[in-house]
């Protein structure tokens, strides 16, 4: 399987350039493997470029995971390998989580999960 390095216009961004992107608000599950520690966690908000991964033990800024994902109505389960950007604690574990980057992804995975971006804002007025 090649993996090619995600858009290096895209990764080119600053954070506030990449938080410009269109993202929507998602309840899609995710397996994550750091090493051989595997997690399943929800991401809240997805765009091209990353995500908001809730989870009460968000790891370290710069920690670099893969991570699987299938989206409604796709039949493959997609791989990418992410970084994370910045992390957020709370008492309420419902909001605790990690910011993260993807920075590699399958050609075909990432046209799917444009496609899915694009129909779920269009659903949700975005």
């Amino acid at each position: 399987m090649l993996l090619l390095p995600f858009s290096h216009v895209d990764r080119g961004l600053n954070m506030d350039e990449r938080r410009h992107k269109t993202r929507v608000a998602t309840t899609l599950e995710i397996m994550t493997s750091y090493g051989s520690t595997f997690c399943s966690s929800r991401i809240a908000n997805i765009s091209i470029t990353g995500a908001f991964i809730l989870t009460s033990h968000p790891q370290p800024v710069d920690e670099t995971f893969t991570m699987q994902l299938q989206l409604p109505g796709v039949a493959a389960i997609m791989t990418i390998d992410a970084r994370v950007v910045w992390t957020k604690t709370s008492s309420d574990a419902a909001k605790a989580g990690m910011g993260i980057e993807f920075t590699n992804i399958r050609p075909d995975h990432q046209e799917k999960l444009a496609a899915f971006i694009e129909q779920n804002s269009q659903q949700n007025g975005s």
